[in-house]
């Protein structure tokens, strides 16, 4: 079974576009990685400084793996200065279609 992932990231105030970008950027990068069946980011209609990721990885090893690469390694070196709060959620599909 798949591994879905959601992740929620509460920008710092005013700091919202910056890391609207930063994110964006390793969309295409994330996408072309072995084992990605999705990923998705979201931003919340309700509050616009939260982010949110819906991802869907092929394993558990298939996220470590994204977890360490170079491209992820440097947004999280940015993530101090741009967010306030950030929560990585894996979860157990239990029924029903893809993340």
């Amino acid at each position: 079974m798949t591994l879905p992932v959601v992740a929620i990231f509460l920008a710092k105030p005013g700091e919202e576009e910056k890391l609207e970008a930063l994110f964006r950027g390793a969309i295409p990068i994330t996408l072309k990685e072995e084992g990605c069946i999705s990923y998705q980011l979201n931003r919340d209609l309700d509050e616009p400084r939260r982010f949110i990721w819906t991802e869907e990885w092929q394993s558990r090893e298939h996220l470590d793996k994204h977890a360490a690469a170079p491209h992820i390694a440097a947004i999280l070196e940015k993530i101090p200065e741009l967010v306030e709060h950030a929560e990585v959620i894996p979860l157990h599909k239990v029924d029903g279609g893809a993340a």
